[in-house]
């Protein structure tokens, strides 16, 4: 399995990634919990008007999405993705027996409690489990824990990166991919736009759910720990586009959602996902160009764009 650090002076991607990134556009996806459904939402309205990104990157929730889409860039591959989202209603992916909270902490284990459904769905889903098996080129972002850096997996079994991308610290476990200890890519790039840049890419969109719960009251303790990590990848973000938005025509789409919900709660997927297919739509009636690309800048819901 293939994977880059941001500590390296100088990478050397593989020509399959550059050469897609030059194409264009990039498609970068954040993480975000159960808001993830307002994501996968979004790139409904987007596949319907035609739009087939050249590469996908993808943290967290957002690696989710990206590896479904990657490997069914159409109409019958969103629809399978909404499917996904929609049987998450009846299941929990944090799901706490006291006695086994109890015994993980006695026990000094690393998490709280496992991800078998989140395994289980991966496995269900993924029609092959390989990176070189996707229609479209896909990169996840992982936090190496036991290097102390960031991981960009793009080659191997995407299952486990998957799982790695997904794993949020102390609450699922770490994933060991080649001895080291890999947890939640959004530690250090919910929004992983560094690598769309250091690939060379042009054209960015990226989907950024880091500001939909903005002014909400956490309701557990969880919730906490999200909103905190949130709050924290937001200001992160922030000042990468300050960094970066010189470097290529990006597009950061950032939605506030109208339903109340929290990172946590899966109970409110089909709003979400009428809510994020409403905001693809309203996006790209009002900020598409003629040849297909979307205006430059940071567009807010509701609609309004920073350029």
């Amino acid at each position: 399995m293939s994977h880059h650090n941001v500590r390296q002076e100088r990478i050397e991607w593989p020509k399959r990634l550059t050469d897609a990134a030059n194409v264009g556009p990039v498609l970068v996806l954040s993480g975000g919990g159960a808001l993830g459904a307002l994501q996968a939402g979004f790139l409904r309205a987007l596949v319907r008007s035609d739009f087939r990104p050249s590469l996908i990157i993808g943290t967290s929730a957002g690696a989710l999405n990206g590896a479904f889409l990657a490997f069914n860039p159409n109409e019958d591959g969103i629809e399978q993705l909404i499917e996904i989202w929609r049987s998450l209603r009846d299941r929990s992916l944090f799901l706490f027996n006291p006695l086994r909270v109890a015994y993980q902490v006695m026990s000094k284990q690393l998490c709280l409690t496992n991800s078998d459904h989140l395994e289980l769905l991966i496995k269900d889903y993924a029609p092959q489990d390989d990176f070189s098996a996707t229609d479209v080129p896909l990169c996840i972002t992982t936090t190496n824990l036991t290097a102390g850096r960031k991981e960009v997996i793009h080659e191997g079994t995407i299952s486990k990166a998957l799982l790695a991308s997904t794993a949020l610290p102390g609450i699922f476990c770490p994933v060991e991919i080649e001895g080291e200890l890999h947890v939640d890519g959004g530690i250090l790039a919910n929004l992983d736009l560094e690598t769309a840049i250091d690939l060379g890419a042009s054209e960015i969109l990226a989907i950024d759910l880091s500001r939909c719960v903005d002014g909400r009251r956490p309701d557990s303790v969880i919730g906490v720990w999200m909103r905190t990590l949130d709050v924290i990848q937001r200001d992160r973000v922030d000042r990468e586009m300050d960094r970066l938005e010189h470097r290529a025509h990006i597009t950061l789409i950032q939605p506030v959602v109208e339903s109340s919900v929290s990172l946590t709660n899966f109970l409110a997927v089909d709003r979400l996902l009428e809510e994020g297919e409403q905001l693809g739509e309203d996006v790209i009636r009002q900020y598409r160009c003629a040849d297909g690309r979307f205006q430059a800048g940071t567009i807010h819901s509701p609609l309004h764009i920073h350029s």
